[in-house]
């Protein structure tokens, strides 16, 4: 989706600290190339686990037939894995009053949803969830807005690393606000959020004591 190619970024990163530009990204470009994808890669997680508008999507999911697990899909051939799923549908635990939360499991297993409330594994068949997932994409299926932010970021944080000139810091901390502020409209846009309709807490503004007759009030006037 973006036009930044990976090479791009690590030469502007060696830039940013006066060294020599590279053809390629083989293992014989040398250390300063490892380190700056690895700087690299560490930016885009950190830029993506917000959740874009193209990573960040709602899955609807029944338990397996075997296992009755919650198994999270394998990622495409545009992904490299899931960051993280959040359980977004309302379900009582096993107690009937907690609400079921959950975390990320793949231990003994494949990767899939743990409810944290009950401590298991195991969901209850026949019931519908929603799952809210993140998955990190590669960096060739980042619109590139989110690239040049991501560059920004990783920019700063080689120089910083390498160098640590405190007046290149300064300027390249204002590219990074700037692109950074700009890459977040852009996800924005993308999102087509609004003042009435927006931001991922009224999602899980739901109360689900609702239509519960052991649960309404009753007042007498004295």
């Amino acid at each position: 989706m973006g036009i930044i190619s990976k090479l791009n970024v690590v030469n502007q990163m060696l830039l940013s600290s006066g060294e020599n530009l590279v053809s390629d990204l083989l293992n014989t470009s040398g250390i300063d190339t490892a380190m700056a994808e690895v700087i690299l890669e560490q930016a885009s997680l950190d830029f993506q686990m917000r959740g874009l508008a193209n990573n960040k999507f709602l899955r609807k999911m029944v338990t397996q037939a075997n296992t009755n697990y919650l198994v999270l899909p394998t990622p495409d051939s545009d992904e490299e894995g899931v960051i993280s799923a959040d359980l977004i549908s309302d379900h009582l635990a096993l107690n009937g009053v907690d609400r079921v939360n959950t975390r990320l499991q793949s231990i003994g297993g494949p990767l899939r949803l743990w409810n944290t409330t009950d401590d298991t594994d195991v969901f209850i068949s026949g019931v519908t969830y929603y799952v809210e997932i993140v998955s990190k994409l590669v960096w060739e299926n980042l619109d590139t807005p989110s690239q040049r932010a991501i560059q920004a970021t990783a920019v700063r944080n080689y120089q910083v690393l390498t160098q640590g000139d405190e007046v290149t810091d300064m300027f390249l901390s204002n590219q990074e606000t700037i692109f950074n502020a700009r890459g977040r409209a852009a996800d924005i846009n993308d999102k087509d959020r609004n003042i009435f309709s927006s931001g991922d807490a009224q999602q899980r503004q739901r109360n689900i004591y609702n239509y519960d007759p052991s649960r309404i009030r009753f007042w007498t006037q004295i």
